[in-house]
Formats: structure tokens, C-alpha cells, sequence
């Protein structure tokens, strides 16, 4: 009897060690989702604030000169006095428009006011890798830009974010500073982007409808799981109080 009373107990000791075991598991998965779920809907208040302040914006007409005296406001029209390319090339890799993936075209320009990045279209990708598209005209760059300001996306190869091609350079992100640093010059801390009119796509990739969509899923997934943890805790303290 002893020895059965002894078993018993230390079956009840690991179903015990097992429950808890599950129910911390299952806590930091929920908690997981739960914060999933709200960085997804702050991400969808990102992209609203994003496309708001481009439709505030976008009618907004200002100088190169005033730019620099007041701070860069993006997607304001920007004039330019003067402007030359000097036939420097790069192409923004893994740029998808219209469900095809291609290259951002840009320039380094001379203004009076300082170096600046110039995005002059987007161009389709060749099927081979180590080809470029063919440089674009620059020989005369407009007057009227589109102001944007650049923001890093995460690159897992950081030691390989930038490729010196016959053609030019290809980098998987628009770094100002680091391009500077590369060329040794001064860039001005914002891009001219010669298109002027932007749909919502080409501003963000995700709408932020979908992120609501996608923090909807995850926190519902955090009930069910929540549901689940209760429904089996409950489960398992009737057995053992039988």
C-alpha cells in the first residue's frame, strides 16, 4: 500500500511539473502574440500618419533655400534653381511595383545649396544578377521634386549592403551618411524624387488596413490560446481530484 500510495503521489508530482511547465509555455506564447498584435496595429497607425501627411503635403510648394533655412518637410514640391548630374549612378535593389521586381534609379545631383540624391525612376530587373538596367538621361534633370526623407530598412548582411558595379553601385538601402562617407562628400540629408504624384502603394507596401487585419488575427490567436490553456488546466485539476 505504501508503495502504491508513493507511486501515486509522484505521478500527481509530474503531471503537476508537466501542467506547470505547459502553463508558463503557453503564457510567454500568448504574451508573444499579444505583443505581435500591437506592434501590427502601431505599424498600421505609422502608415496612416504616413499617407495623411503626404495628402497634407503634397500641394505644398517650396525652394531648395527654404528648405535648408526652415528643415525638411517631406513630400512637399520642391524647386531648384540649378541642378547637374555628375554621373554617378545607383540602383535601390528589391523595389516591387506592379507586382514586378526591379531597381529605384538614382543620381548624385549638384545644387547650389549641396550634394543631393536624385531618385529618377523605377526599372525593371534583368534575369541575371550581375546586370544593371541601362543609366538613364541625365542630362536634363527637372526643376520640380518631390521631397522625401529615407528610412533604413533592416539588412542582414550589413557588410554587403552596397555593390560597385561597371554600371554603378547597388545597395539594398538608401544610407545618406554612409554614402557620403563612401564618396567623401556632403549629401544633403534628404532625397529629390523626380515623380510627383505617388499612389497610396508606392508610398507603403502594406496598407495599414491590412496590419489592422494581420493585429486582429494575432490577438485572436491569443484568445483561442488563452481559451485553451483554461479549458485544459480545468481538464487536468478534475482529474487529479478524482
Amino acid at each position: 500500500m505504501n508503495i502504491s500510495k508513493l507511486s501515486q503521489q509522484a505521478d500527481k508530482k509530474t503531471v503537476s511539473y508537466r501542467l506547470i511547465l505547459f502553463v508558463l509555455l503557453m503564457v510567454a506564447l500568448i504574451a508573444l502574440m499579444v505583443k505581435l498584435s500591437l506592434w501590427q496595429w502601431q505599424r498600421s497607425e505609422q502608415k496612416q500618419q504616413l499617407l495623411d501627411q503626404y495628402q497634407q503635403q503634397s500641394l505644398v510648394e517650396t525652394s531648395l533655400d527654404k528648405v535648408q533655412m526652415n528643415g525638411a518637410v517631406p513630400f512637399q514640391i520642391v524647386k531648384v534653381a540649378t541642378i547637374n548630374a555628375v554621373g554617378t549612378n545607383l540602383w535601390l535593389d528589391n523595389q516591387v511595383e506592379h507586382g514586378k521586381v526591379g531597381y529605384d534609379a538614382y543620381t548624385l545631383a549638384i545644387t547650389p545649396q549641396g550634394n543631393v540624391l536624385v531618385r529618377l525612376a523605377w526599372q525593371p530587373a534583368s534575369y541575371h544578377r550581375a546586370e544593371l538596367p541601362q543609366a538613364l538621361n541625365t542630362d536634363a534633370l527637372p526643376n520640380r521634386y518631390r521631397l522625401r526623407e529615407v528610412s533604413l530598412p533592416v539588412v542582414l548582411d550589413k557588410q554587403h549592403w552596397l555593390e560597385a558595379l561597371p554600371q554603378g553601385l547597388r545597395v539594398q538601402q538608401v544610407n545618406i551618411d554612409a554614402l557620403a562617407e563612401y564618396w567623401s562628400i556632403d549629401l544633403l540629408p534628404f532625397v529629390l524624387d523626380s515623380q510627383l504624384e505617388h499612389s497610396p502603394e508606392q508610398l507603403v507596401s502594406i496598407s495599414p488596413e491590412k496590419h489592422k487585419g494581420y493585429a486582429l488575427q494575432w490577438l485572436l490567436m491569443a484568445l483561442v490560446a488563452s481559451g485553451l490553456t483554461g479549458y485544459f488546466c480545468w481538464q487536468n485539476r478534475n482529474k487529479e481530484g478524482l
